[in-house]
């Protein structure tokens, strides 16, 4: 049962006139006829006696008319407080890559709850196919991926931004600011992210395609523990410049330089058919800010 019909009868009823209701509801009149009558097959009942021109509620037409009356006014009822419904509560759910919830993420955050402090946000970090899936089973309402640049029909990209991936050591290490032939890294001591991270597995099809390999000495999802072990000088890693951007303009970390340049993209996106929730876009506006002029959070 659709509302406009709904309308339209109480338009019809009130005017004793499907042609005045036309008029009124900006309609032909065949429009109104039709709305009128798909209204009384779906009640299987007659709602108007139409004899010599002339129009008038049948006896089930008035019962139904408080009824329509009821359904329109609930409706509104309900448009009018889903409007006002207050932007501060609800839940949202946001999946991402580890290397961007431990690094620039916490400050987001931070800002996002002094701004709504009754909003639930559960956070989850996962590789590229597990924030997928939970995209896909709508179980994540964003998601932060860092990986190579993901073209789908299926998602709506609200940011990206290309960035850079480097080996870095210490800088009392001995390779620290040198210029250096990847061949000539692989004796080194590595200590590198899990191998289901996006830029190590990009790092791994790389070497394979030239026959080498870098095994590792510790693995580990951290990115946070890996750059203060690196920065004591416990060996050399391969980390998105964002990353290590404080480390690198303090100089407690420096790149070593290869001719090889490796990049990844952070995007930020939503499922096509994800509703975009107050909270939503207010999160995405927070994450475009903090890209684009860090400066508010300061």
């Amino acid at each position: 049962m659709e509302l406009r019909n709904l309308k339209t009868f109480l338009y019809v009823a009130e005017q004793c006139s499907f042609s005045k209701a036309a008029i009124l509801l900006n309609y032909s009149q065949s429009t109104v006829t039709a709305q009128i009558q798909k209204l009384e097959e779906e009640l299987d009942i007659l709602l108007f006696e139409r004899i010599n021109k002339t129009v008038r509620l049948t006896n089930a037409g008035q019962e139904f008319l408080k009824y329509a009356h009821e359904i329109i006014r609930t409706s509104e009822d309900a448009k009018k407080t889903l409007k006002n419904l207050p932007i501060e509560t609800g839940e949202l759910r946001i999946a991402m890559a580890e290397s961007i919830a431990n690094t620039f993420f916490p400050e987001i955050l931070e800002r996002f709850h002094q701004l709504y402090p009754k909003i639930k946000i559960t956070l989850y970090t996962a590789g590229t196919d597990s924030l997928f899936y939970k995209l896909r089973h709508n179980e994540a309402d964003l998601v932060y991926t860092l990986d190579k640049r993901i073209y789908s029909s299926e998602i709506v990209t609200v940011m990206e931004k290309k960035e850079e991936v480097f080996f870095v050591a210490s800088s009392k290490h001995r390779l620290a600011g040198k210029n250096c032939l990847i061949e000539d890294l692989l004796g080194e001591d590595f200590l590198l992210t899990e191998k289901d991270m996006s830029y190590r597995s990009h790092l791994e099809e790389y070497l394979a395609s030239k026959s080498l390999e870098i095994n590792p000495f510790l693995e580990l999802g951290n990115v946070e523990i890996l750059k203060s072990l690196v920065e004591k000088n416990a060996g050399i890693s391969f980390l998105p410049e964002f990353t290590i951007k404080k480390q690198l303009e303090e100089q407690r970390l420096m790149k070593i330089n290869i001719p090889e340049v490796f990049k990844v993209w952070r995007q930020l996106i939503y499922h096509k058919h994800k509703w975009v929730t107050a909270s939503m876009k207010v999160m995405i506006d927070l994450i475009r800010d903090y890209e684009y002029d860090k400066k508010i959070f300061s």
